[in-house]
């Protein structure tokens, strides 16, 4: 017999089957994200070129607001969605079980669609797109699928350590210095390097300066292999999949489900995500190693240390925290971000549309006049403004646009989008 012909019609999850916690969690995550990428890639705060940090109006608590955003956002956030991401997989996972899919033929084709949005996003609106990088980590997570949660447990640990000898390789080779230097994103650099060269642009703050929206694009076309470039030299694809597979057991035990039923693990993990990742990530902020990757041997040695010690224990403390929050007062408030994180596709892609209209030259060219200080109080109120209109937008449809066409494109068809009946209950 025919194994297909018994299985059932893949199909985008229903409201009913989602769960709160998680659409809140990924809401709170649209914040950390918001402000680490505003801060890093969209105010160029003191970036060369730029006007000086000291002659900005708020430069006396710029520098307070930047060791913050350094020491409790930047990598945090991004590992919290990576995170969620392999939360995600796991229910995926399930659901393909159920109905027979054992290749998993429509998750597949979900990462292929979401590569698609990632390059596009990368392309045509910012470079520093996480999208694609997502979904080629996601195929590396299909292929792990089946190992067993002692092994699993022990890839996380690996995974998240191993970027500390591979620094240490970098730097006592050389590092810069070296010939050839001991970086496999050297490809990229160089690619991306030849195109800014070929339009002779000397600085990123230059090259996002432009105001002309055909030499925007063609630096985008130069930005994404210095992107990537980063990425591969940050080691990051062991950062993310560590996150990935830990929200796959996190997943497979179904914790987001009865978090009450595992009070003493996430207590246990606030307590030592904590202890663990505060201090590191503190510390990295004090030395500034959160973003220097080249002021020598010692930093830089010591950046991979304080980063594999501080982001994942720090961003794992953060869920943990959310969770228990949620188990006491705090769900009434914290529930409040969910129509965010069931439109977090569409609120990470409209981030960047408000970041590159706010700060750079085709737009109103903010860049470097708004430092850290500024930056809270915009992101917060970039978040509150998506979130009425996520409330606004799901009393009336089913999906966020963007997430509407990821499943249409996933499952081959059209899905009914608009409510055949207005819900009140998510506008009030």
């Amino acid at each position: 017999m025919d194994n297909t012909a018994t299985q059932s019609a893949a199909a985008p999850l229903e409201e009913s089957d989602r769960s709160d916690l998680l659409d809140a969690l990924r809401g709170f995550a649209l914040f950390g994200v918001c402000l680490a990428n505003l801060f890093t890639s969209f105010s160029l705060w003191g970036e060369t070129g730029a006007p000086a940090p000291a002659s900005l109006a708020t430069a006396a608590t710029d520098p307070a607001a930047a060791f913050l955003i350094r020491a409790l956002i930047d990598g945090k956030f991004y590992s919290l969605f990576s995170l969620l991401f392999g939360i995600g997989f796991a229910v995926q996972l399930q659901r393909s079980q159920a109905r027979g899919d054992a290749k998993l033929g429509t998750y597949r084709r979900r990462l292929w669609v979401l590569l698609g949005i990632g390059l596009a996003h990368s392309l045509l609106i910012w470079s520093g797109d996480i999208l694609a990088f997502y979904a080629l980590a996601g195929l590396l997570l299909v292929r792990l699928r089946g190992i067993s949660d002692r092994a699993l447990l022990r890839w996380v640990v690996v995974l998240l350590l191993l970027p500390i000898p591979l620094w240490a390789i970098f730097w006592l080779g050389g590092g810069w210095k070296a010939s050839v230097p001991l970086t496999p994103g050297l490809p990229f650099y160089a690619i991306g390097g030849a195109i800014a060269e070929s339009m002779k642009m000397t600085t990123f703050y230059q090259a996002v300066a432009t105001e002309n929206w055909g030499t925007y694009l063609r630096i985008l076309q130069g930005s994404i292999f210095f992107r990537y470039g980063g990425l591969l030299f940050q080691w990051r694809i062991c950062k993310v999949l560590a996150m990935f597979l830990l929200g796959l057991w996190v997943g497979r035990h179904q914790i987001f489900r009865s978090p009450a039923a595992h009070l003493p693990l996430l207590r246990r993990v606030a307590g030592w995500g904590l202890a663990l990742g505060l201090p590191a990530s503190l510390l990295s902020a004090y030395l500034n190693a959160g973003s220097a990757y080249d002021n020598g041997e010692a930093l830089g040695l010591a950046h991979a240390g304080l980063y594999a010690l501080g982001v994942g224990p720090l961003a794992l403390a953060f869920a943990a925290l959310f969770a228990l929050a949620w188990l006491g007062r705090g769900r009434a408030v914290l529930r409040q971000l969910a129509p965010m994180g069931r439109m977090a596709l569409t609120c990470y892609l409209t981030q960047s549309l408000i970041g590159v209209f706010l700060f750079y030259g085709i737009g109103l060219g903010w860049m470097g006049h708004v430092g850290p200080t500024l930056l809270w109080p915009l992101a917060v109120a970039i978040i509150a403004a998506q979130l009425l209109a996520c409330r606004w937008w799901l009393a009336r449809f089913r999906f966020g646009p963007v997430e509407w066409l990821w499943r249409s494109l996933t499952y081959r068809q059209w899905q009914p989008l608009r409510r055949a009946t207005p819900l009140v209950a998510a506008v009030g």
